[in-house]
């Protein structure tokens, strides 16, 4: 099965949801390889409330075991493509 790719509008949309969840402000730098963990002021309970967060914007099913898995920007949006693919092949 191939992975699904967010449109660089989603990554945008994802970025802005750290940034909000994660109280980041414009200053800091998001990029795929950014470790989230890292961010200034991240702790468990912003990283839950980011993951819920990401469930709502993108209409996805993370689950809590997506919360050990998460470590880069690159792993939320695998996580998300990861959502979509299984009920893609649930529904067809």
């Amino acid at each position: 099965m191939q992975t699904q790719l967010m449109t660089p509008h989603e990554r945008d949309q994802l970025h802005s949801l750290i940034r909000e969840k994660l109280d980041l402000g414009g200053a800091e730098k998001i990029e795929d390889t950014t470790l989230v963990r890292e961010l200034p002021g991240v702790d468990s309970m912003k990283l839950l409330g980011l993951l819920g967060a990401v469930e709502l914007g993108f209409r996805v099913n993370l689950g809590f075991e997506a919360i050990p898995q998460v470590r880069t920007v690159r792993d939320i949006e695998q996580l998300i493509c990861d959502s979509r693919e299984q009920y893609a092949s649930r529904v067809s």
